[in-house]
Protein backbone atom coordinates (compact mmCIF):
# COMPACT_ATOMS: atom_id res chain seq x y z
CA UNK A 1 0.00 0.00 0.00
CA UNK A 2 1.18 2.92 -0.97
CA UNK A 3 0.37 6.23 1.45
CA UNK A 4 -0.33 9.59 0.19
CA UNK A 5 -0.61 12.76 2.58
CA UNK A 6 -2.03 15.74 1.74
CA UNK A 7 -1.89 18.65 3.37
CA UNK A 8 -4.63 20.84 2.21
CA UNK A 9 -7.72 22.16 2.99
CA UNK A 10 -10.74 19.79 2.74
CA UNK A 11 -11.92 21.24 -0.24
CA UNK A 12 -8.74 20.64 -1.96
CA UNK A 13 -8.23 17.44 -0.85
CA UNK A 14 -11.36 15.72 -1.97
CA UNK A 15 -10.71 17.76 -5.77
CA UNK A 16 -7.66 15.86 -5.73
CA UNK A 17 -8.76 12.76 -4.26
CA UNK A 18 -11.82 12.17 -6.94
CA UNK A 19 -9.20 13.15 -10.20
CA UNK A 20 -6.72 10.75 -8.85
CA UNK A 21 -9.07 7.98 -8.52
CA UNK A 22 -10.20 8.87 -11.94
CA UNK A 23 -6.88 9.10 -14.09
CA UNK A 24 -4.21 6.48 -11.88
CA UNK A 25 -4.93 2.89 -12.35
CA UNK A 26 -3.99 1.76 -9.13
CA UNK A 27 -5.87 0.07 -6.56
CA UNK A 28 -3.15 0.36 -4.02
CA UNK A 29 -3.05 3.83 -3.12
CA UNK A 30 -4.22 5.26 0.09
CA UNK A 31 -4.98 9.31 0.47
CA UNK A 32 -5.12 10.82 3.24
CA UNK A 33 -6.12 14.46 4.30
CA UNK A 34 -3.65 15.93 6.70
CA UNK A 35 -4.52 19.25 7.97
CA UNK A 36 -3.59 21.65 11.02
CA UNK A 37 -6.65 19.97 13.27
CA UNK A 38 -5.37 16.33 12.74
CA UNK A 39 -1.68 16.61 12.06
CA UNK A 40 -1.02 15.38 15.87
CA UNK A 41 -2.72 12.03 14.62
CA UNK A 42 -0.36 11.55 11.47
CA UNK A 43 2.81 11.81 13.38
CA UNK A 44 3.40 8.05 13.52
CA UNK A 45 2.10 7.27 9.83
CA UNK A 46 4.97 6.53 7.30
CA UNK A 47 4.14 8.82 4.26
CA UNK A 48 5.56 7.12 1.04
CA UNK A 49 4.82 10.96 -0.38
CA UNK A 50 3.68 14.34 1.16
CA UNK A 51 1.65 16.89 -1.45
CA UNK A 52 1.63 20.09 0.54
CA UNK A 53 -1.09 21.89 -1.53
CA UNK A 54 -2.47 24.81 0.93
CA UNK A 55 -0.09 26.65 3.58
CA UNK A 56 -2.70 26.94 6.76
CA UNK A 57 -1.70 29.01 9.82
CA UNK A 58 0.83 26.14 12.06
CA UNK A 59 2.05 26.29 15.12
CA UNK A 60 6.14 25.09 15.90
CA UNK A 61 4.71 22.08 16.97
CA UNK A 62 2.51 21.06 13.72
CA UNK A 63 5.45 22.33 11.66
CA UNK A 64 7.77 19.88 13.29
CA UNK A 65 5.18 17.07 12.86
CA UNK A 66 5.26 18.12 9.22
CA UNK A 67 8.74 18.27 8.69
CA UNK A 68 9.28 14.64 10.38
CA UNK A 69 6.52 13.24 8.24
CA UNK A 70 8.22 14.78 5.40
CA UNK A 71 11.62 13.88 6.23
CA UNK A 72 10.92 9.99 5.81
CA UNK A 73 9.30 10.40 2.52
CA UNK A 74 10.53 9.23 -0.69
CA UNK A 75 8.67 12.33 -3.16
CA UNK A 76 7.60 15.49 -1.68
CA UNK A 77 5.06 17.06 -4.17
CA UNK A 78 5.09 20.83 -2.78
CA UNK A 79 3.15 23.98 -4.20
CA UNK A 80 5.88 26.16 -5.03
CA UNK A 81 3.98 29.26 -4.84
CA UNK A 82 2.53 28.90 -1.66
CA UNK A 83 5.03 26.99 0.41
CA UNK A 84 8.49 29.12 -0.61
CA UNK A 85 9.40 30.99 2.75
CA UNK A 86 8.97 27.06 4.65
CA UNK A 87 11.87 25.50 4.81
CA UNK A 88 10.88 21.60 4.82
CA UNK A 89 13.90 18.81 5.95
CA UNK A 90 14.04 16.21 3.80
CA UNK A 91 16.65 13.62 3.53
CA UNK A 92 18.63 12.62 0.49
CA UNK A 93 16.83 10.19 -0.81
CA UNK A 94 13.70 12.50 -1.09
CA UNK A 95 12.54 13.38 -4.41
CA UNK A 96 11.23 17.01 -4.33
CA UNK A 97 8.96 18.21 -7.17
CA UNK A 98 7.84 21.78 -7.10
CA UNK A 99 4.34 22.82 -8.87
CA UNK A 100 3.29 25.97 -9.62
CA UNK A 101 3.03 29.18 -11.81
CA UNK A 102 6.17 30.36 -11.13
CA UNK A 103 9.02 30.06 -13.62
CA UNK A 104 10.95 27.69 -11.59
CA UNK A 105 8.99 25.00 -10.92
CA UNK A 106 9.55 21.40 -11.53
CA UNK A 107 5.83 21.41 -13.48
CA UNK A 108 4.10 24.23 -14.26
CA UNK A 109 1.63 26.01 -16.88
CA UNK A 110 2.89 26.69 -20.34
CA UNK A 111 -0.02 28.12 -21.87
CA UNK A 112 -3.79 27.87 -20.84
CA UNK A 113 -7.27 28.33 -23.07
CA UNK A 114 -10.44 27.95 -21.93
CA UNK A 115 -11.09 23.52 -22.03
CA UNK A 116 -7.56 23.01 -22.99
CA UNK A 117 -3.98 23.42 -21.04
CA UNK A 118 -0.49 22.74 -21.95
CA UNK A 119 1.45 21.38 -18.71
CA UNK A 120 5.39 21.75 -18.80
CA UNK A 121 7.67 19.25 -16.97
CA UNK A 122 11.10 21.65 -16.30
CA UNK A 123 13.16 18.68 -14.92
CA UNK A 124 13.22 15.49 -15.04
CA UNK A 125 11.51 13.32 -12.58
CA UNK A 126 12.14 9.52 -11.67
CA UNK A 127 8.79 8.12 -10.68
CA UNK A 128 7.77 5.25 -8.16
CA UNK A 129 9.72 2.66 -10.53
CA UNK A 130 12.75 4.67 -10.72
CA UNK A 131 12.49 5.17 -14.30
CA UNK A 132 12.70 8.91 -15.82
CA UNK A 133 10.03 10.82 -16.74
CA UNK A 134 11.73 13.44 -18.78
CA UNK A 135 11.38 17.22 -19.68
CA UNK A 136 8.83 18.02 -22.14
CA UNK A 137 4.82 18.87 -22.34
CA UNK A 138 1.53 17.58 -21.60
CA UNK A 139 -1.82 18.39 -23.47
CA UNK A 140 -4.32 18.27 -20.82
CA UNK A 141 -8.72 18.40 -21.58
CA UNK A 142 -9.88 20.90 -18.74
CA UNK A 143 -13.29 19.22 -19.14
CA UNK A 144 -12.17 15.89 -18.03
CA UNK A 145 -11.16 17.24 -14.50
CA UNK A 146 -13.48 18.63 -11.62
CA UNK A 147 -10.73 21.22 -10.70
CA UNK A 148 -11.52 24.91 -10.52
CA UNK A 149 -7.87 26.03 -9.39
CA UNK A 150 -4.89 25.26 -12.11
CA UNK A 151 -2.67 24.68 -8.56
CA UNK A 152 -4.61 21.75 -8.03
CA UNK A 153 -4.43 20.37 -11.86
CA UNK A 154 -0.79 20.49 -10.94
CA UNK A 155 -1.07 18.60 -7.83
CA UNK A 156 -2.74 16.33 -9.40
CA UNK A 157 -0.30 15.53 -12.17
CA UNK A 158 2.76 15.16 -10.45
CA UNK A 159 1.16 12.78 -8.29
CA UNK A 160 0.34 10.98 -11.64
CA UNK A 161 3.51 11.11 -12.67
CA UNK A 162 4.81 9.30 -9.51
CA UNK A 163 2.14 6.87 -9.53
CA UNK A 164 1.01 5.95 -13.14
CA UNK A 165 2.42 3.25 -14.17
CA UNK A 166 1.51 4.15 -17.96
CA UNK A 167 4.66 6.53 -17.78
CA UNK A 168 6.77 3.88 -17.59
Amino acid sequence: MHFIGIFSNHSEYEIIKQNIIKIVNRKDLELIHISSKNIQNMKNIVFETIVLCHQENINDEQKSILNKLCSNCMFIVVNADVFCKIKMICNKKTNCISYGLNQKSTITISSIQEDKAILSIQRNINNLEQKTIEMGEIGVDLKKYKSNQIENLLAIFAIYLIYSKENT
